[in-house]
């Protein structure tokens, strides 16, 4: 540790736990047990403890929330700025506004935790309805949090300016409280971006300076009603010193994802990045039948203004909490009640389709590994295509700019450099004795009841027919069937005998890598599987004897009648549309979303973690995932049965 580090200290709670390590590499403190030699606490927030403590002499170390963060934000999940203050730290001074750009931050216009719904405008609007020339009071910490203090500085601004009106809101909501002139005062309890009140109120009176800094940026008159947090020797501090007093000394700022050190600018780059993907969210969302297992990845997908979406498991129940909050119901396309899609159509509630995307995850949705990426179709669904999907809407009609197939390129090379797939998961082999002079052709297997081969190949159904096709095309390959992982693992069914297999096919490469395969293979034969996407991407030739989305766009062997979609594309193209514009990617360790491109580098990590696997499942776990879909999803799928989920609509994948 330097020499003019801080003392060491000592965490005095879950949350400063949670937050050790970017308190760690912010501010070089070393944490260490409570009897270590002049070792300090550290408390999250002000609290009487840390008085307690400051009044023993042991001085504290005070974590705060600094004042850029995103809607995602908790300790738990990473913070992207912490204000760090006493325990002897050595920070640069509090005037110094080095390395903040005010033109990026006026324009940004990011406000606390950035969680603001789109519709605030008119939400302002009908408040300030016949309340011309109002000033705002604005609720931010302590009043956020106390009926009483807002009570009285509400009561201050009354008598300093006893002729006006008042409008009360904050970042974080406030209480609504009792207002002795209620023809005066008006409230706003939700959350409301600041922002977006500046330009529409005379002037904005705050309790502390430190929340005067966002509204002198708008350009807004601003009166503090106390001395609270002015700046030293500062009777009427600038904008300067503004800035300098919330963004500056003591205020350390991360990576949302990672909780690395960056930048002020790159921290507001990202949060701005994260509002805009949780302003997305800008319709209360209704769940259908998800499993348990799957909810926190969900919840953190359609996390938005209205809060976590709600879980209901009947159809019924769906449109009635979707009527009561104006929601949008979404459901897992392979388990959506019978009934769902008509009540939704008769009472004029949006529905949509959630499946998994094209980079999934370390392991098998089978074996209840959750999922970092997904899609949200609210035409049908990507491999079902007797109705046309939102990927294959995009793919036929978008118009690629340069900048965003250049994208799609980098991030096609990128997954090829990785080596990832979908679930990463396979074991190498030594290929050293396959033959050099025939060509190799891949046969990838699929689960035969997945509603793709059901509805998407038209005349080759079974993974039989599929090896048989295969063969009579390719009289001289050296033929490769890989079974599907969940076939394999006996999961699902698919299955073909092992010695009809060695009848058609010159090996047989289950549990392998299926990177290694594409490594070797010159061309893949599939129905309708995934395989043959990340074949293309790779630069392989690809048969298809069904109408899977990749296929039909001049870029494959089309073999089923009416494959042709009446467009080519270029293979980065439809990367675009596949990888950047259909899905939506989530980080599996910080439980925020993230851009593809990052996605790649939790994959990576994950899959060198757990090393090459067959199925990314111990023995002991493969045997009570065999049990579970032996026993006890027969009688899961009894339940789903008596909910409206019936066979027909529930092909599992």
């Amino acid at each position: 540790m330097p020499s003019n580090s801080p003392s060491p200290v000592f965490s005095t709670g879950r949350t400063i736990r949670a937050l050790r390590g970017q308190i760690e590499r912010a501010a070089g403190i070393v944490f260490g047990p409570p009897w270590r030699s002049g070792a300090a606490p550290a408390f999250w927030e002000r609290n009487p403890l840390a008085d307690a403590a400051s009044r023993f002499g042991r001085a504290p170390l005070l974590v705060e929330p600094g004042p850029l963060l995103t809607p995602y934000d908790t300790p738990f999940t990473g913070m992207a700025s912490l204000r760090l203050s006493g325990a002897g730290l050595h920070t640069r001074a509090s005037g110094d506004t080095t390395g903040i750009d005010l033109a990026a931050l006026r324009a940004a216009r990011t406000f606390g935790r950035n969680r603001f719904a789109r519709d605030d405008a008119q939400l302002i609007s009908d408040t300030l309805a016949g309340l011309p020339a109002a000033s705002l009071i604005l609720a931010e910490g302590s009043l956020a949090r106390s009926s009483a203090r807002l009570r009285a500085v509400v009561a201050r601004a009354e008598a300093r300016y006893p002729e006006e009106s008042f409008i009360v809101a904050g970042s974080e909501g406030c209480p609504v409280i009792l207002a002795a002139s209620p023809e005066r005062l008006r409230i706003i309890g939700r959350p409301v971006d600041p922002w977006a009140l500046f330009p529409r109120v005379r002037r904005v009176l705050v309790a502390d300076w430190r929340h005067a800094c966002e509204a002198r940026l708008a350009g807004a008159e601003v009166v503090c009603l106390g001395d609270a947090g002015k700046p030293p020797g500062s009777d009427a501090p600038t904008t300067e010193e503004l800035v300098a007093l919330r963004y500056g000394g003591g205020t350390h700022y991360f990576d949302p994802w990672t909780r690395e050190p960056i930048s002020f600018g790159d921290c507001l780059e990202r949060v701005v990045w994260l509002r805009g993907r949780f302003a997305g969210n800008d319709r209360p969302t209704v769940l259908v039948g998800i499993s348990r297992w799957k909810r926190p990845a969900l919840d953190a997908f359609m996390r938005g203004p209205h809060g976590d979406p709600i879980h209901t498991m009947t159809a019924e129940d769906a449109v009635a909490a979707a009527r009561l909050h104006r929601a949008r119901v979404l459901v897992w396309a392979t388990r959506m009640p019978e009934r769902l899609e008509p009540l939704c159509a008769e009472e004029g509630v949006p529905l949509a389709r959630i499946e998994d995307g094209f980079l999934r995850s370390v392991g098998l949705g089978a074996s209840l590994q959750p999922g970092a990426s997904i899609v949200v179709d609210d035409r049908g669904i990507y491999y079902d295509p007797r109705t046309e999907s939102r990927l294959a809407t995009i793919l036929r009609t978008a118009t690629f700019a340069p900048d965003l197939v250049a994208r799609a390129r980098a991030l096609r090379e990128g997954v090829i450099e990785r080596r990832l797939t979908k679930y990463n998961v396979g074991l190498s082999e030594d290929t050293a004795t396959w033959p050099k002079d025939r060509r190799i052709v891949l046969v990838p297997g699929q689960v035969e009841d997945d509603a793709s081969v059901m509805h998407g190949s038209p005349i080759v159904r079974s993974n039989r027919d599929l090896l048989r096709a295969a063969r009579a095309r390719n009289p001289d390959a050296f033929l490769l069937y890989k079974p599907h992982p969940d076939v394999e693992a006996g999961f699902r069914p698919g299955t073909i005998p092992e010695a009809e297999i060695l009848g058609l096919a010159d090996r047989i490469v289950g549990g392998l890598s299926i990177v290694d395969l594409l490594d070797r293979a010159h061309h893949v034969e599939t129905m309708t599987s995934l395989t043959g996407f990340e074949a293309l991407i790779r630069g392989l030739s690809v048969a298809v004897h069904g109408r899977p989305f990749y296929s039909g766009w001049g870029l494959s062997e089309d073999l089923a009648p009416g494959a042709d979609r009446g467009r080519r594309l270029a293979l980065d193209e439809l990367v675009a549309g596949t990888l950047l514009l259909y899905p939506l990617y989530l980080d599996p360790v910080a439980m925020k979303p993230c851009s593809a491109e990052q996605l790649l580098d939790r994959l990576s990590a994950a899959r060198d973690a757990a090393g090459p696997s067959r199925l990314a499942l111990s023995r002991g776990a493969l045997l009570v995932m065999r049990a579970r879909y032996a026993v006890l999803n027969p009688l899961v799928r009894r339940l789903r049965e008596k909910r409206g989920v019936t066979k027909a609509e529930d092909p599992r994948r």
